[in-house]
């Protein structure tokens, strides 16, 4: 294998080629590992030997959209089908499968294919975080990225950036990896629109995209529940991005509590918290409501803004 287009225009279908088939059950598991990889070696080669990513005091230099993050929203998202298999669906899954294939005008994707195309779109949402084009190269048996100078985000564009490049690359991946599969251009639309559906703006709470919430839901709230570390690591670690995106000051104290409030922004019903919550704690590592919502006391005075250099310390100070 070698070098990989990813045109981010749509895939051409033939006519009786635009449904579903059966993917390889390994499928998901090799997409998750390249991506994994691919964000293990942006660390290792780019953001551990960036000067101005280094804080005084701090070793290694913290990150949030690492291979971490991916593993927990990818280990998030099977507790979520997990759920839809045994009758539970929270997440309106059922109901979006129905939308999508009404808006398409396609066919409705089947729970295996859906928990395909959800498994890909989650392992590849960040890899345009660390890529500066789509171009994926798998002569190496890696993905070969174009890094990125720094973890990058949307948030300094005007347009989903950093989105539109992980969804090219998830398409990439899914032509060269999937066989047959891979080829549908039913699932590659799909896989491409779940993608995008991870462009975060901070108050908005709801949209009328198919499966936008569940996309939501899992990567902003439900990752932090199957982390391989704590919510405070992890907000080191995104500290750490915004202050070499753009240095200053944060409010450390509000920006804690902006998640339990944002959970319940998503989702307002207090029913369907309860059984996403059920969802998110049977995560095997001990993360409860509790433990990823808390605030300790020590942050509580810090409601004003504060240096950067002073927070991430802060943040991962024991006790």
């Amino acid at each position: 294998r070698g070098l990989i287009t990813s045109p981010i225009e749509r895939p051409m279908s033939r006519p009786g080629s635009d449904t579903f088939v059966p993917c390889a059950p390994e499928l998901v598991r090799e997409v998750r590992a390249l991506a994994v990889g691919g964000h293990e070696r942006f660390e290792r080669e780019v953001w551990s030997r960036l000067p101005e990513a280094a804080i005084p005091g701090v070793s290694p230099t913290p990150s949030y959209h690492n291979a971490r993050h991916v593993e927990a929203v990818c280990d998030g998202i099977e507790a979520v089908f997990d759920a839809f298999e045994a009758g539970s669906d929270p997440f309106g899954l059922a109901r979006d499968a129905r939308r999508w294939a009404e808006e398409e005008g396609g066919p409705e994707p089947p729970p295996g294919s859906l928990r395909t195309a959800f498994g890909i779109a989650f392992a590849c949402h960040d890899l345009g975080n660390i890529a500066s084009s789509d171009r994926v190269d798998r002569s190496d048996g890696g993905l070969g990225l174009e890094h990125a100078r720094a973890y990058d985000s949307s948030a300094l564009y005007a347009t989903p950036a950093v989105e539109v490049r992980s969804a090219a690359i998830a398409r990439a991946l899914l032509a060269s990896e999937g066989g047959d599969c891979g080829r549908i251009p039913a699932l590659s639309r799909l896989v491409e629109h779940l993608v995008l559906q991870t462009v975060f703006h901070f108050e908005k709470v709801s949209d009328g995209a198919p499966f936008w919430f569940p996309m939501q839901v899992v990567d902003m709230i439900g990752s932090y529940f199957f982390l391989a570390g704590s919510r405070l690591e992890a907000i080191a670690g995104l500290f750490a991005e915004m202050r070499v995106q753009k240095p200053g000051a944060i409010p450390v104290l509000p920006f804690l509590a902006s998640l339990e409030e944002r959970f319940e922004r998503l989702v307002p019903d207090p029913g369907a918290r309860r059984e996403v919550l059920g969802i998110f704690e049977r995560n095997g590592r001990g993360h409860t409501r509790e433990t990823v919502f808390a605030i300790p006391a020590r942050f509580r005075a810090m409601t004003r803004p504060v240096p950067y250099e002073e927070a991430i310390p802060a943040l991962l100070a024991d006790g």
